[in-house]
C-alpha cells in the first residue's frame, strides 16, 4: 500500500521558506526599513540620443525634452517624494523627470511644483534637491538608518549631488555647479577629494515651480563618483528639501537607470517581494500536484 503522507506539510514549509526568501536583506528593522519592501524597484529607461546638446539654462527648450516629457515614453517618470509621516509639517511632492543619454553625458530635467520658491526666511537658503546613486553598496536602500552612512546596508560608497538655491545663487537661467559628494560606510569623505562633476542650471516661477537641468558626464574616472559606463541598473533615490532645512525634506524610494540591452532585462525576483512569493507559490503548488499526480493511493 502506498499512502501520500505530510505533503500538506511540505507545502507549508515551501511555501515560509518562499516568503522568507523574498525579504529583501535592506530592511532596517520592523515597521520602517526601505522602500522597495513596500513598493518595489522602478525602472527607468533613458531616452537615447547620440548627438544631444544642451544649452545649460534651466529652460527645457531642447527637442529631447519636449519629445520626451510624458511618462509613456522612455526617459520620463513620475516620482512621487513624501517626508515621514510623523513630521508635522508632512507634505508630499510629485516630480517630473526626463532622463536623456548622450555618447559622452548624462542629462537630467527635472520639475516640481513649490508655493514657497525663494520664501522670505532672513537667511541664506531656501530650497534644494539631491541625488544619491549607488556606486558600489551590496543591499542599497533609500532609508538610512544610521543617518547618511552605509553602514546597515553592507558597507560600500554612495554618490551625492546636493543642488540648493540661496540668497547667494546666481540668478534664473545661469549654470553653476553644484556639490559633488561622497558617503561611505562610517559617513561623509572629505569634499576636497573629489572634483565638482556636476553642472546644473535653475528657473523658478515664483511661488509656483522650479525647472532644474542636470548635466554630467557618463565616466569621471573618479573613484568617488558613480560611473556610467555598463549594460546595467544604477540605482539612485532622491529628495527635495523644503525652506531652509534639511530636517525638512521629502524623500523618494529606490529607482534603478536602466541601461541593461533587451537580452540582460530578466525579472529580478528580490525587487518585489510579493510579485516573487506569488509566483514561488504558483511553481510549488504545481510541483506538488505532479508529484501527488503520480501517486496511488490503494
Amino acid at each position: 500500500m502506498k499512502i501520500v503522507k505530510n505533503y500538506y506539510l511540505l507545502s507549508i514549509l515551501s511555501i515560509s521558506l518562499c516568503f522568507l526568501i523574498s525579504i529583501p536583506s535592506t530592511l532596517g528593522f520592523w515597521g520602517y526599513g526601505d522602500c522597495t519592501n513596500y513598493h518595489g524597484l522602478t525602472y527607468i529607461k533613458p531616452y537615447l540620443e547620440d548627438n544631444a546638446v544642451i544649452n545649460l539654462d534651466g529652460v527645457p527648450s531642447e527637442s529631447f525634452w519636449t519629445e520626451h516629457s510624458d511618462s509613456t515614453k522612455n526617459g520620463s517618470l513620475i516620482i512621487p517624494l513624501a517626508s515621514k509621516i510623523t513630521e508635522t509639517e508632512f507634505f508630499i511632492v510629485y516630480l517630473d523627470i526626463v532622463i536623456v543619454l548622450s555618447e559622452e553625458y548624462l542629462y537630467i530635467l527635472c520639475s516640481w511644483e513649490d508655493n514657497t520658491t525663494r520664501p522670505d526666511l532672513g537667511g541664506n537658503y531656501y530650497d534644494g534637491l539631491y541625488f544619491c546613486w549607488n556606486i558600489n553598496v551590496p543591499n542599497f536602500s533609500a532609508y538610512f538608518l544610521g543617518g547618511m552612512d552605509t553602514n546597515e546596508m553592507g558597507g560600500g560608497d554612495v554618490d551625492c549631488w546636493d543642488w540648493r538655491i540661496m540668497s547667494s545663487s546666481p540668478p534664473n537661467g545661469t549654470s553653476n555647479y553644484c556639490d559633488d559628494l561622497c558617503f561611505g560606510t562610517y559617513g561623509w569623505y572629505d569634499p576636497f577629494l573629489e572634483s565638482e562633476n556636476v553642472k546644473v542650471a535653475y528657473t523658478y516661477k515664483a511661488n509656483s515651480s522650479y525647472t532644474l537641468e542636470i548635466e554630467r558626464k557618463l565616466v569621471t574616472g573618479e573613484d568617488y563618483d558613480v560611473q556610467i559606463n555598463k549594460s546595467q541598473l544604477y540605482l539612485f533615490n532622491m529628495g527635495i528639501m523644503q525652506d531652509g532645512t534639511h530636517e525638512d525634506h521629502a524623500i523618494s524610494w529606490t529607482y534603478a537607470l536602466d541601461l541593461r540591452n533587451e537580452e540582460q532585462t530578466v525579472i529580478i525576483f528580490g525587487s518585489n517581494p510579493i510579485i516573487f512569493t506569488l509566483i514561488m507559490i504558483l511553481s510549488i503548488v504545481t510541483i506538488i500536484k505532479c508529484i501527488w499526480g503520480k501517486k496511488k493511493i490503494i
